[in-house]
């Protein structure tokens, strides 16, 4: 028998932390899709990876004189629950972006919607 494991399920277990607040790690199984031309299908694999949990600043940032007259990079909102999409760090320190929906197996449970 095959066992099986709801996608809501599968979000929930790719947030827990430990108790320093670092992400836990899982396995993953997707595929990849090209939504400009409708083209992909191929299927990925991913070991011992975690979801990136975006760091917060304590206190106030430092400036020095040197960066004070540096421009502010403003970041983008990745809008991660209404594209349907997740970064996750592979084990060499690379990001990438999956999308949630082509979720096919997690931690060797097959994923069911």
């Amino acid at each position: 028998m095959v066992k099986r494991i709801f996608l809501r399920q599968v979000l929930e277990e790719i947030k827990k932390t430990d108790a320093k607040g670092n992400a836990l790690p899982f396995d993953i199984e997707f595929r990849t899709y090209n939504r400009n031309n409708g083209m992909g299908g191929v299927l990925k694999k991913y070991e011992r990876v975690k979801l990136l949990i975006p760091k917060k600043l304590k206190g106030k940032p430092f400036i020095d004189a040197q960066h004070f007259y540096r421009p502010v990079r403003v970041r983008k909102n990745p809008n991660h629950f209404e594209n349907r999409t997740r970064n996750i760090e592979l084990t060499g320190g690379q990001i990438n972006k999956i999308n949630i929906l082509f979720i096919t197996k997690f931690n060797n449970l097959e994923v069911i919607y």
